[in-house]
C-alpha cells in the first residue's frame, strides 16, 4: 500500500514538473483565447504551486514574449533554463528574445549550444528561420538579361522599359507547380506575366495600358486564371497587404484561360472586388470586396458604398453571390481550405489584423490568432493542417507558419527586406512569394523540401 502510494505521489511530481498538471492546461486553453490576463494568473499560480516547475516558467516566458515585454519574457525563460537546461526549445525561446532585443552575442551563445549533438529537425527549422531563411530559396530572374528592353503594346507601339528597375510582384504558383503568373509594373502600369519554371521563358498575358492588373489566381485544375483590374494609378505598385485606405473605389475580377484569352468579367458591378481565390472543386470564387450596400446589406435601392471590405462566394459564372463576413472593419485575403469548407482571412481587431476563418457557408467567425502583431494573407498547406501568412512582427513583414490551431508557430524568412504574397503548390513543395530583398519586388521560390542543414546553421551563426 506505501509503495503504491510513494509511486502515485511520484508520478504526479513528474507531471508537474513535465507542465501536465491542470493548472498550466488553463493557462493554456486561456491563451488560446488571447486572454493573456488569466494565462498569466494560471501560470504564477502553478508556480506558487511549484517553484521548480520549468514548463510554467517556459509558459510564462511565452506571454510576455507575444506581449513584447522582453525583460519579463528573458527573466521567466532564463528561471525555465536553469530548472531544465537541457530542454532546447527553451534554449532556443531564450535565445529568441536575446535576438530581438538585439543582443547577438547572448543570442548566439544559445543558438550554437542547439547545434551541439544531434537536435531535431523542428528545432533547426525555427533556428533556421529565425536567422534567416528556414528553406532554400532562389530568386526568379523575371526580368530581363539587359537594362533595356523592347516589346509592342496592344496598339502595335514600341515600348522600352528598364526591367531591372520596375517591380514584378503579386506572384501566384501553378497547382502542378510548374509555372508562375505575376504582376509587373514594367510598362508603367501593372500586367500580368507567365513564367515557365523549366526554362523560364516569359510570356504576357494582359495587354491594357490604362489599366492595372494583379492579385492572380490558378484554377484547381490550372486551366484559368483570375485576377483583379482596375483603373491605373500611374505605374506605382499596389499594397501587397491591407491597410486602412488601400483598397480602391474600384476595382474588378476577371477571368480568363491560362494563355491569356478568353477575358471575361466575373460580374459586372460597381465595387471593389479583389483577391479572388478559386474553391478546391473550381466552381466558386472567395473574394474581398466593398461593395453597394444594396449588395452587402440587401437594402433594395441604395447606392451608398459600403465602408469596409467584406468576404463574399461567388460561382465562377457569376452567380449566387454569397455574404461571408459582416464587420465594421475590413476583411480581406480569402483562402479556401482544402476540403472546401472553411475560408481563412484576415480581419482587423483592434487596429491589429488577426487571422480567423469562417464555413465556406456562413456562420460565425472563429479567431485563430491573438497577437499583438498583424497577421496577412493566410493560405493551407496541402492537408489542412498548417497556415503560412505573412507576419510584421518585430516590425519586420516576414513569412511564418503554424498550425491550424495557431499553436507551433515557425518563421520562415528572417532576411533583409520585406515578404509578402505566399502562395503553395498543390503538393505544398514550392512556396513563391514577393519580397524586396533585392532593394526592388522581385519573385522568390522557396523549396519547402529542402530545409537548411545544421552545417549551414553553423556557418551562418559563425558569419554574425
Amino acid at each position: 500500500m506505501n509503495t503504491r502510494f510513494y509511486l502515485l505521489i511520484s508520478i504526479f511530481l513528474i507531471l508537474i514538473a513535465c507542465g501536465e498538471d491542470a493548472t498550466i492546461k488553463r493557462g493554456k486553453a486561456f491563451l488560446e483565447t488571447g486572454d493573456t490576463a488569466a494565462a498569466i494568473q494560471q501560470f504564477e499560480t502553478a508556480l506558487k504551486q511549484n517553484s521548480s516547475n520549468a514548463e510554467a516558467y517556459y509558459q510564462l516566458g511565452l506571454v510576455y514574449e507575444g506581449l513584447g515585454d522582453t525583460t519579463q519574457a528573458s527573466n521567466a525563460f532564463r528561471s525555465a533554463a536553469k530548472l531544465a537546461p537541457k530542454r532546447a526549445e527553451i534554449t532556443l525561446a531564450l535565445g529568441r528574445v536575446y535576438w530581438h532585443n538585439n543582443d547577438r552575442s547572448l543570442a548566439l551563445v544559445q543558438f550554437q549550444s542547439l547545434l551541439i549533438g544531434s537536435p531535431k529537425k523542428e528545432i533547426l527549422l525555427q533556428l533556421a528561420g529565425l536567422t534567416g531563411d528556414a528553406y532554400h530559396v532562389q530568386r526568379l530572374r523575371t526580368e530581363g538579361s539587359d537594362d533595356y528592353e523592347q516589346t509592342f503594346t496592344e496598339k502595335g507601339n514600341i515600348m522600352t522599359f528598364t526591367a531591372k528597375y520596375n517591380d514584378d510582384y503579386s506572384p501566384a504558383i501553378s497547382p502542378d507547380g510548374k509555372s508562375v503568373v505575376f504582376a509587373s509594373n514594367r510598362l508603367q502600369n501593372a500586367e500580368l506575366y507567365l513564367m515557365d519554371l523549366a526554362d523560364r521563358s516569359l510570356r504576357q498575358l494582359t495587354h491594357t495600358d490604362e489599366l492595372d492588373e494583379y492579385m492572380p489566381a490558378f484554377s484547381p485544375d490550372g486551366k484559368s486564371i483570375a485576377f483583379v483590374t482596375e483603373r491605373t494609378r500611374g505605374g506605382m505598385m499596389l499594397p501587397p497587404v491591407q491597410a486602412s485606405g488601400s483598397d480602391p473605389s474600384r476595382a474588378s475580377i476577371y477571368l480568363m484561360d491560362v494563355d491569356g484569352r478568353n477575358q471575361r468579367p466575373l460580374v459586372d458591378a460597381d465595387g471593389a472586388d479583389r483577391a479572388p481565390v478559386f474553391s478546391p472543386d473550381g466552381q466558386k470564387i472567395a473574394f474581398e470586396s466593398k461593395a453597394p450596400i444594396q449588395e452587402a446589406a440587401g437594402t433594395p435601392g441604395s447606392t451608398e458604398n459600403n465602408d469596409t471590405l467584406e468576404i463574399y462566394v461567388i460561382n465562377i459564372d457569376g452567380t449566387n453571390r454569397m455574404q461571408l463576413t459582416h464587420n465594421d472593419v475590413d476583411d480581406g485575403h480569402p483562402t479556401w481550405s482544402p476540403n472546401g469548407k472553411q475560408i481563412a482571412y484576415t480581419a482587423m481587431v483592434a487596429d491589429i489584423y488577426q487571422i480567423f476563418t469562417v464555413k465556406a457557408t456562413g456562420g460565425t467567425p472563429k479567431q485563430l490568432t491573438f497577437s499583438n502583431a498583424s497577421h496577412y494573407h493566410p493560405i493551407f498547406s496541402p492537408d489542412g493542417k498548417r497556415i503560412i501568412y505573412v507576419s510584421n512582427a518585430h516590425s519586420h513583414y516576414t513569412l511564418w507558419m503554424m498550425d491550424i490551431d495557431s499553436r507551433n508557430k515557425t518563421q520562415l524568412t528572417n532576411y533583409i527586406g520585406a515578404h509578402f504574397e505566399p502562395s503553395l503548390s498543390q503538393d505544398g513543395k514550392k512556396l513563391v512569394f514577393s519580397s524586396d530583398r533585392s532593394d526592388h519586388m522581385r519573385i522568390y521560390l522557396m523549396d519547402l523540401t529542402q530545409p537548411v542543414q545544421k552545417e549551414a546553421l553553423k556557418a551562418r551563426l559563425a558569419g554574425e
